[in-house]
């Protein structure tokens, strides 16, 4: 079978990918991913048969839009406060999400990883810990009543008889950070914190389930809340 070069950086690091697809049609014909660096044997993970190359990611597709774009964006007043986050790979996504929206700090409480403490960290942050600062601290309710006498605004993500729902939310508090606060997977938030907070907000559930994986969560508030910070007008006939 021909093999295909894949493309590089300019530092002669692989990039990029290709999609293959299982000979067998009739009984499997997967179509699958294989990244640069991926171990491969050129048999189709379902049932091992052969398979033949179709596609290739090309470095375009995978750089994405020039990181440079948001600078023209004011830098953004939200923080992110993990309070207690047992797994490494929540504590990563956060990382990305904080960069990807373009957030300036994550504070890492109680047992929650830091990218010098896990190296699976490092992997599911995929280098967003090197963009976005970050610092650790034993106690989240002795940090929240800091910030809040610096200034900040503590929203905890937390459904409560008093929360409300981040759909409600139209806007930001003017010229005042806002540090959005989550926490444990299994036993939720610090009720120290819940006592302290400004505001409590929650994920409206629209389905069967009442709850989310705290990553995703603290992702869609993220973005929720950015949108508002920047004044980005609301979604119009949602329903």
């Amino acid at each position: 079978m021909k093999q295909t070069t894949e493309p590089t950086n300019d530092e002669g690091l692989a990039i990029g990918g290709s999609f293959y697809q299982c000979d067998n049609g009739a009984e499997c014909g997967l179509r699958f991913p294989v990244g640069v660096n991926d171990s491969f044997a050129h048999r189709c993970p379902r049932c091992r048969g052969t398979v033949h190359w179709v596609a290739r990611v090309e470095p375009t597709e995978m750089a994405g839009v020039d990181p440079l774009r948001r600078s023209t964006q004011p830098p953004s007043q939200v923080r992110l406060l993990l309070d207690n986050w047992r797994s490494t790979f929540n504590v990563g996504s956060a990382f990305r999400t904080a960069d990807g929206a373009g957030l300036g700090h994550i504070y890492l409480c109680g047992i929650s990883a830091t990218p010098e403490s896990q190296r699976k960290l490092v992997k599911t942050a995929l280098g967003a810990e090197t963009f976005v600062a970050w610092s650790y601290h034993r106690d989240a309710v002795q940090l929240a009543t800091q910030l809040q006498a610096g200034g900040a605004q503590l929203w905890v993500l937390e459904r409560n008889a008093h929360a409300t729902s981040l759909f409600d939310i139209r806007s930001l508090p003017e010229g005042m950070p806002v540090v959005l606060a989550a926490g444990n997977e299994v036993v939720g938030v610090d009720p120290g914190l819940t006592a302290v907070a400004d505001q409590v907000i929650e994920l409206p559930m629209l389905g069967n389930k009442q709850s989310l994986n705290v990553a995703v969560a603290l992702s869609i508030t993220t973005y929720w809340l950015r949108a508002k910070e920047m004044g980005l007008a609301d979604l119009q006939n949602v329903k």
